[in-house]
């Protein structure tokens, strides 16, 4: 290597481990509790990597309305912006289609992510009866029923079925053939892992990847953490999610 001239995303590699470093070796309070918490912050990487008015492609399934409980939209609206959105509950479809009508390069798709079905049942809270609860029953809807009744403060009789279309990941992507992916984030209440097992790294590499972690059983987290370590990602996680990174391509 020419050390006068070295390269560059070596470099940004090494500046990557050694915050990594930092951040492990720092004390659990204080001022290293609070250099962790904001290295490994999702949107602050995502804002890094992606500035206002670039380029930004990305994949989203389990979109909800594209807004709610999110940063994303925002983010998404303040970049030139292409992509898939996937959300099966037609309800909620409709409103992403409305919250992305501005952006005719995010293809929206009402269709659910399953490794063999072509229809499914999405358990979801009615929608007649959503104002009797907080605003986060409009994001448990879930293959398995019972991701909704371990909630003991909802009605079994406020549970509904709706039956959705369904297919492989893959097939929609191939389908649709977008040329890159930067970001997949992946919400789906407790199939999660399905989705990233689904997904095909050796033809797509995102940059990142953001998916639900807390929902999973303990042999899909301990999946999940192979997946991602397996296709060359650093992972850590924030909140209720595990976020994978290329350090290669992604700066810290």
């Amino acid at each position: 290597m020419n050390f006068l001239f070295p390269n560059l995303p070596y470099v940004m590699l090494l500046k990557n481990y050694y915050f990594i470093f930092l951040a492990r070796t720092s004390k659990t309070l204080g001022k290293g509790k609070y250099f962790r918490k904001k290295l490994f912050s999702a949107r602050r990487i995502l804002e890094l990597n992606f500035p206002a008015d670039d380029d930004f492609s990305f994949l989203q399934i389990g979109a909800n309305d594209g807004v709610s409980f999110d940063f994303l939209h925002s983010f998404v609206m303040k970049r030139k912006s292409s992509g898939i959105v996937l959300e099966p509950v037609k309800d909620y479809f409709d409103e992403l289609c409305e919250n992305y009508k501005t952006v005719p390069a995010i293809i929206k798709i009402n269709r659910a992510i399953h490794r063999s079905e072509k229809s499914i049942i999405i358990y979801k809270i009615d929608k007649n009866k959503t104002y009797l609860y907080p605003d986060w029953v409009k994001g448990i809807a879930s293959f398995n029923v019972e991701h909704l009744t371990k909630f003991e403060s909802i009605d079994r009789e406020h549970i509904i079925e709706e039956k959705v279309l369904a297919e492989p990941l893959m097939n929609i992507i191939e389908r649709i053939s977008i040329p890159k992916i930067d970001y997949f984030q992946v919400d789906t209440e407790g199939y999660d892992y399905h989705v990233v097992d689904l997904f095909d790294f050796s033809k797509y590499k995102p940059r990142m990847i953001k998916a639900e972690y807390i929902n999973l059983k303990l042999e899909e987290k301990k999946k999940m953490k192979k997946k991602l370590k397996e296709n060359g990602y650093f992972f850590f996680f924030e909140g209720l999610d595990i976020v994978g990174m290329d350090l290669n391509t992604i700066k810290l």
